[in-house]
Protein backbone atom coordinates (compact mmCIF):
# COMPACT_ATOMS: atom_id res chain seq x y z
CA UNK A 1 0.00 0.00 0.00
CA UNK A 2 1.77 3.50 -1.19
CA UNK A 3 1.25 5.81 2.13
CA UNK A 4 4.38 8.12 1.80
CA UNK A 5 5.87 9.16 -1.69
CA UNK A 6 8.95 10.68 0.06
CA UNK A 7 9.31 7.64 2.06
CA UNK A 8 12.56 6.05 0.77
CA UNK A 9 14.44 2.68 1.46
CA UNK A 10 17.99 1.36 0.31
CA UNK A 11 17.49 -2.16 -1.03
CA UNK A 12 19.20 -4.66 -3.20
CA UNK A 13 18.94 -6.76 -5.83
CA UNK A 14 21.85 -9.09 -7.14
CA UNK A 15 24.76 -6.53 -7.13
CA UNK A 16 22.75 -3.75 -7.63
CA UNK A 17 21.22 -1.35 -4.97
CA UNK A 18 18.10 1.08 -5.52
CA UNK A 19 16.05 3.43 -3.81
CA UNK A 20 12.61 2.40 -3.24
CA UNK A 21 9.73 4.89 -2.50
CA UNK A 22 6.49 4.86 -1.75
CA UNK A 23 6.11 1.79 -0.07
CA UNK A 24 4.67 1.30 3.38
CA UNK A 25 7.50 -0.93 5.61
CA UNK A 26 5.57 -3.69 6.74
CA UNK A 27 7.98 -5.39 9.49
CA UNK A 28 5.06 -7.14 11.42
CA UNK A 29 3.58 -7.98 8.05
CA UNK A 30 6.04 -9.83 7.09
CA UNK A 31 7.93 -11.20 10.14
CA UNK A 32 8.67 -14.39 8.87
CA UNK A 33 10.68 -13.07 5.69
CA UNK A 34 12.70 -10.89 8.07
CA UNK A 35 13.08 -13.85 10.52
CA UNK A 36 14.61 -15.85 7.38
CA UNK A 37 16.69 -13.15 5.81
CA UNK A 38 18.01 -11.30 9.22
CA UNK A 39 21.61 -12.46 10.33
CA UNK A 40 21.89 -15.36 12.91
CA UNK A 41 22.97 -11.95 15.79
CA UNK A 42 20.48 -10.02 14.68
CA UNK A 43 17.80 -12.82 14.72
CA UNK A 44 18.61 -14.02 18.16
CA UNK A 45 18.57 -10.42 19.54
CA UNK A 46 15.06 -9.90 17.89
CA UNK A 47 13.93 -12.82 20.08
CA UNK A 48 15.67 -11.55 23.46
CA UNK A 49 14.21 -8.02 22.87
CA UNK A 50 10.54 -10.23 22.36
CA UNK A 51 11.38 -12.33 25.50
CA UNK A 52 12.41 -9.44 27.95
CA UNK A 53 9.34 -7.46 26.61
CA UNK A 54 6.99 -9.93 27.13
CA UNK A 55 7.96 -10.71 30.34
CA UNK A 56 8.22 -7.01 31.42
CA UNK A 57 4.12 -7.19 30.34
CA UNK A 58 3.49 -9.96 32.39
CA UNK A 59 6.01 -8.96 35.55
CA UNK A 60 3.58 -5.62 35.19
CA UNK A 61 0.37 -7.26 34.61
CA UNK A 62 1.32 -9.55 38.04
CA UNK A 63 2.76 -6.13 39.77
CA UNK A 64 -0.87 -4.77 39.30
CA UNK A 65 -2.72 -7.73 41.13
CA UNK A 66 -0.52 -6.81 44.30
CA UNK A 67 0.29 -9.76 46.18
CA UNK A 68 -0.95 -12.63 44.03
CA UNK A 69 2.01 -14.53 44.07
CA UNK A 70 2.95 -16.79 46.75
CA UNK A 71 5.99 -16.71 48.36
CA UNK A 72 7.15 -13.55 46.51
CA UNK A 73 8.39 -10.81 48.71
CA UNK A 74 5.81 -8.01 48.89
CA UNK A 75 5.86 -5.50 47.00
CA UNK A 76 8.87 -6.81 44.71
CA UNK A 77 8.65 -6.39 41.02
CA UNK A 78 12.41 -8.06 40.37
CA UNK A 79 10.11 -11.48 42.15
CA UNK A 80 7.46 -10.77 39.78
CA UNK A 81 9.57 -10.86 36.32
CA UNK A 82 11.87 -14.19 37.43
CA UNK A 83 8.20 -15.78 37.80
CA UNK A 84 7.41 -14.31 34.65
CA UNK A 85 10.48 -15.74 33.27
CA UNK A 86 9.67 -19.47 35.00
CA UNK A 87 6.10 -19.40 33.55
CA UNK A 88 6.95 -18.33 30.46
CA UNK A 89 9.68 -20.70 29.79
CA UNK A 90 7.24 -23.16 31.05
CA UNK A 91 9.50 -23.96 33.72
CA UNK A 92 8.26 -23.67 37.32
CA UNK A 93 10.42 -24.43 39.63
CA UNK A 94 7.68 -24.37 42.40
CA UNK A 95 9.26 -21.70 44.74
CA UNK A 96 6.39 -18.97 43.93
CA UNK A 97 3.21 -20.06 42.41
CA UNK A 98 -0.25 -17.80 42.08
CA UNK A 99 -2.13 -17.28 44.87
CA UNK A 100 -5.48 -15.91 43.85
CA UNK A 101 -8.03 -16.64 41.14
CA UNK A 102 -7.06 -13.18 39.40
CA UNK A 103 -2.89 -14.74 38.99
CA UNK A 104 -4.17 -17.58 37.85
CA UNK A 105 -5.81 -16.40 34.77
CA UNK A 106 -2.57 -14.24 33.99
CA UNK A 107 -0.56 -17.27 34.16
CA UNK A 108 -3.21 -18.92 31.77
CA UNK A 109 -2.30 -16.50 28.93
CA UNK A 110 1.25 -16.55 29.60
CA UNK A 111 1.29 -19.92 29.68
CA UNK A 112 -0.25 -20.22 26.71
CA UNK A 113 1.75 -17.11 24.63
CA UNK A 114 4.88 -19.24 26.26
CA UNK A 115 3.88 -22.49 24.14
CA UNK A 116 3.15 -20.82 21.02
CA UNK A 117 6.38 -19.01 21.23
CA UNK A 118 8.16 -22.01 21.34
CA UNK A 119 6.86 -23.67 18.75
CA UNK A 120 7.35 -20.61 16.53
CA UNK A 121 10.45 -20.22 17.36
CA UNK A 122 11.43 -23.62 16.76
CA UNK A 123 9.71 -23.31 13.27
CA UNK A 124 11.82 -20.78 12.68
CA UNK A 125 15.37 -21.99 13.77
CA UNK A 126 14.23 -25.60 12.42
CA UNK A 127 13.51 -23.24 8.62
CA UNK A 128 16.50 -21.85 8.90
CA UNK A 129 18.91 -24.69 9.61
CA UNK A 130 17.64 -26.60 7.14
CA UNK A 131 17.76 -23.84 4.46
CA UNK A 132 20.48 -25.38 1.59
CA UNK A 133 23.38 -23.25 0.94
CA UNK A 134 25.67 -23.56 -1.58
CA UNK A 135 29.09 -22.65 -1.43
CA UNK A 136 30.16 -21.99 -4.64
CA UNK A 137 33.40 -19.97 -5.21
CA UNK A 138 32.78 -17.50 -8.44
CA UNK A 139 36.00 -16.17 -10.25
CA UNK A 140 36.40 -12.59 -9.14
CA UNK A 141 36.14 -11.55 -13.13
CA UNK A 142 35.23 -12.53 -16.37
CA UNK A 143 37.31 -12.77 -19.45
CA UNK A 144 36.88 -12.26 -23.07
CA UNK A 145 39.49 -14.33 -24.97
CA UNK A 146 39.94 -16.96 -27.53
CA UNK A 147 38.72 -20.27 -26.83
CA UNK A 148 38.81 -23.32 -29.61
CA UNK A 149 39.78 -20.28 -32.60
CA UNK A 150 36.76 -18.19 -31.25
CA UNK A 151 36.17 -15.20 -28.89
CA UNK A 152 34.77 -16.30 -26.12
CA UNK A 153 33.26 -14.79 -22.64
CA UNK A 154 34.27 -16.99 -19.86
CA UNK A 155 33.06 -17.56 -16.25
CA UNK A 156 34.48 -19.97 -13.22
CA UNK A 157 33.28 -21.35 -10.79
CA UNK A 158 33.88 -23.98 -8.19
CA UNK A 159 32.75 -26.26 -5.59
CA UNK A 160 34.40 -25.01 -2.11
CA UNK A 161 32.67 -28.00 -0.11
CA UNK A 162 33.54 -31.02 -2.90
CA UNK A 163 30.39 -32.86 -2.38
CA UNK A 164 29.10 -34.56 -4.86
CA UNK A 165 26.37 -31.82 -6.93
CA UNK A 166 24.79 -33.79 -9.56
CA UNK A 167 22.15 -32.04 -12.59
CA UNK A 168 24.18 -28.71 -12.21
CA UNK A 169 23.11 -26.16 -14.84
CA UNK A 170 24.10 -22.80 -15.18
CA UNK A 171 22.87 -19.32 -16.76
CA UNK A 172 24.60 -16.48 -18.10
CA UNK A 173 22.10 -13.14 -19.01
CA UNK A 174 23.54 -10.31 -20.32
CA UNK A 175 21.18 -7.54 -18.40
CA UNK A 176 20.94 -3.99 -19.90
CA UNK A 177 18.91 -1.10 -20.39
CA UNK A 178 16.96 -0.38 -23.91
CA UNK A 179 15.96 2.67 -24.98
CA UNK A 180 12.38 2.15 -27.08
CA UNK A 181 11.67 4.70 -30.19
CA UNK A 182 9.26 6.86 -27.79
CA UNK A 183 12.11 7.42 -25.66
CA UNK A 184 11.46 5.07 -22.67
CA UNK A 185 14.05 3.42 -20.87
CA UNK A 186 13.61 -0.65 -20.06
CA UNK A 187 15.59 -2.64 -18.38
CA UNK A 188 16.27 -6.23 -20.55
CA UNK A 189 17.09 -9.68 -19.92
CA UNK A 190 18.72 -11.42 -22.50
CA UNK A 191 20.20 -15.25 -22.29
CA UNK A 192 23.85 -15.70 -23.46
CA UNK A 193 23.91 -18.84 -24.60
CA UNK A 194 26.77 -21.24 -22.96
CA UNK A 195 28.82 -24.16 -25.13
CA UNK A 196 27.66 -26.81 -22.28
CA UNK A 197 24.77 -25.20 -19.72
CA UNK A 198 25.04 -28.67 -17.82
CA UNK A 199 27.62 -30.39 -15.40
CA UNK A 200 26.66 -33.87 -14.82
CA UNK A 201 29.04 -33.72 -11.84
CA UNK A 202 30.22 -30.52 -9.96
CA UNK A 203 32.84 -31.54 -7.76
CA UNK A 204 35.88 -29.51 -8.17
CA UNK A 205 35.56 -26.80 -10.72
CA UNK A 206 33.85 -25.66 -13.95
CA UNK A 207 34.65 -22.93 -16.93
CA UNK A 208 31.38 -21.98 -19.21
CA UNK A 209 31.96 -20.63 -22.51
CA UNK A 210 29.64 -18.61 -24.61
CA UNK A 211 30.89 -17.82 -28.25
CA UNK A 212 30.79 -14.50 -29.61
CA UNK A 213 29.10 -15.12 -32.32
CA UNK A 214 26.63 -13.73 -34.76
CA UNK A 215 23.77 -14.90 -32.57
CA UNK A 216 25.51 -13.80 -29.35
CA UNK A 217 23.69 -10.54 -27.96
CA UNK A 218 27.30 -9.14 -27.30
CA UNK A 219 28.14 -9.53 -31.07
CA UNK A 220 29.75 -6.81 -32.82
CA UNK A 221 29.50 -4.65 -29.51
CA UNK A 222 32.39 -2.42 -28.09
CA UNK A 223 33.55 -1.63 -24.46
CA UNK A 224 31.70 1.80 -24.94
CA UNK A 225 28.63 0.23 -26.24
CA UNK A 226 28.17 -1.92 -23.08
CA UNK A 227 29.09 0.65 -20.65
CA UNK A 228 26.45 2.95 -22.83
CA UNK A 229 24.07 0.24 -22.12
CA UNK A 230 24.54 -0.06 -18.43
CA UNK A 231 25.25 -4.04 -18.99
CA UNK A 232 25.78 -6.49 -16.49
CA UNK A 233 26.23 -10.07 -16.72
CA UNK A 234 24.16 -12.44 -14.01
CA UNK A 235 25.40 -15.89 -13.38
CA UNK A 236 22.59 -18.06 -12.01
CA UNK A 237 24.22 -21.68 -10.36
CA UNK A 238 21.74 -24.29 -9.63
CA UNK A 239 22.13 -28.14 -8.90
CA UNK A 240 21.17 -31.42 -6.68
CA UNK A 241 23.80 -31.60 -3.26
CA UNK A 242 23.57 -35.30 -2.74
CA UNK A 243 24.85 -35.02 1.18
CA UNK A 244 21.63 -32.75 2.10
CA UNK A 245 19.66 -33.82 -0.94
CA UNK A 246 18.38 -30.23 -1.65
CA UNK A 247 18.59 -28.29 -4.96
CA UNK A 248 21.21 -25.70 -4.65
CA UNK A 249 20.90 -22.27 -5.89
CA UNK A 250 23.00 -19.35 -5.71
CA UNK A 251 24.35 -16.21 -8.71
CA UNK A 252 26.55 -13.79 -8.51
CA UNK A 253 26.32 -10.28 -10.75
CA UNK A 254 29.00 -8.91 -12.60
CA UNK A 255 29.43 -4.86 -13.56
CA UNK A 256 31.35 -4.64 -16.94
CA UNK A 257 34.83 -3.19 -14.97
CA UNK A 258 34.95 -6.69 -13.59
CA UNK A 259 34.99 -8.19 -17.49
CA UNK A 260 38.85 -8.55 -18.61
CA UNK A 261 39.47 -8.09 -22.38
CA UNK A 262 41.63 -10.72 -23.77
CA UNK A 263 42.49 -12.61 -20.85
CA UNK A 264 42.46 -16.16 -20.14
CA UNK A 265 41.99 -17.96 -17.08
CA UNK A 266 44.89 -18.99 -15.31
CA UNK A 267 45.22 -22.91 -15.23
CA UNK A 268 44.43 -24.23 -12.02
CA UNK A 269 44.80 -28.02 -12.73
CA UNK A 270 47.87 -29.85 -12.83
CA UNK A 271 49.56 -33.53 -13.44
CA UNK A 272 51.38 -35.53 -11.34
CA UNK A 273 55.17 -35.16 -12.23
CA UNK A 274 55.94 -38.64 -10.24
CA UNK A 275 54.56 -41.86 -10.95
CA UNK A 276 52.10 -42.11 -8.34
CA UNK A 277 51.46 -38.85 -7.29
CA UNK A 278 47.86 -37.30 -7.85
CA UNK A 279 46.44 -35.16 -10.07
CA UNK A 280 46.45 -31.59 -8.35
CA UNK A 281 44.19 -28.75 -8.13
CA UNK A 282 45.06 -25.20 -6.61
CA UNK A 283 42.18 -23.04 -5.77
CA UNK A 284 44.40 -20.47 -5.06
CA UNK A 285 44.69 -19.87 -8.59
CA UNK A 286 40.56 -19.26 -9.24
CA UNK A 287 41.08 -15.50 -9.83
CA UNK A 288 44.13 -15.39 -11.50
CA UNK A 289 43.57 -14.52 -15.38
CA UNK A 290 46.68 -14.43 -18.17
CA UNK A 291 46.76 -12.07 -20.96
CA UNK A 292 46.85 -12.91 -24.68
CA UNK A 293 47.17 -11.54 -27.77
Amino acid sequence: MIVDPDKAKRIRVADREFMARGLKPSLFGDLFHHSMAASWPLFFLGFAVYFLTMNLIFASLFHLGGDCIANARPGSFLDKFFFSVETLATVGYGDMHPANAYAHCVVTVEIFTGLSTLAVFTGLIFARFSRPRARVIFAEALVVGPHQGQRTLMARLANARHSVVTEAEAELWLIHTETTQEGRRYVRFSPLRLAHQRNPIFVLSWTLFHPIDAASPLHGLTHADLAAMDARILLVFNGHDETSGQRLIVRRGYHLSDVRFNHVYADIGALPEQEGALPEVDYRKIHHTEAVE
